[in-house]
């Protein structure tokens, strides 16, 4: 009786360690996996993490890219606007100086031929005048040599003159008309005796 409570003891203690070590084996593994859990939880939400901050920086170097190559278009356009307005500028300098060349040459032109005209009529009028001056004299001469001899021969003066009294010019031609030297008028033309009233001898 004494020897089968021993066995019962012994039986229940085997037992009782064989429960024992399946529990501690058991909550070992529990412990292991909820620090796997946990491990991988918080590996996951690293990588979530890094993830998510890779892709606003990737992000942000587009919208940087993006930016650069829309400022290196502005600045192409500049410069090409920049071109465009110095040619511009460039085309009208060259306008403006041949629209200048072109007034100051016409300018020029204008003002020789004026002067060329001016100084050709003022040569003619000078010319005119002596010729005048040159008639008038030899009229003086003349109206004075006949007040002087007291008539007038028309071969000698070589000159148109006109009767006061008979309205009749005389022309130099060869024959002798003689009158007296207070009825003669001389004339330097035709036409000027004509228009003085004055009518060409037949003789």
């Amino acid at each position: 009786m004494h020897h089968t409570k021993q066995l019962a003891i012994i039986f229940a203690s085997l037992f009782i360690l064989t429960g024992c070590t399946t529990t501690a084996q058991d909550s070992a593994k529990q412990t292991s996996t909820k620090t796997q859990v946990v491990r991988v939880t918080k590996r996951t939400k690293a990588n979530k993490t890094a993830w998510a901050k890779a892709r606003a920086a990737s992000r942000a170097n587009a919208a940087s890219a993006k930016a650069l190559s829309s400022s290196e278009k502005q600045l192409s356009l500049a410069a090409s606007q920049a071109d465009s307005q110095s040619d511009q500028l460039a085309s009208s300098t060259a306008a403006v100086k041949a629209s200048s060349r072109a007034a100051s040459k016409s300018a020029a032109s204008v003002a020789v031929a004026a002067s060329k005209s001016q100084s050709k009529a003022a040569s003619e009028a000078a010319s005119e005048s002596k010729q005048t001056a040159q008639s008038q004299t030899a009229s003086t001469q003349t109206s004075h040599a006949n007040r002087t001899s007291g008539d007038t021969n028309t071969a000698q003066t070589g000159r148109i003159v006109g009767n006061r009294n008979s309205k009749i010019y005389h022309v130099e031609t060869g024959q002798n008309y003689r009158m007296a030297g207070k009825n003669a008028i001389y004339f330097s033309t035709e036409a000027e005796a004509q228009a003085a009233g004055y009518r060409k001898s037949l003789r």
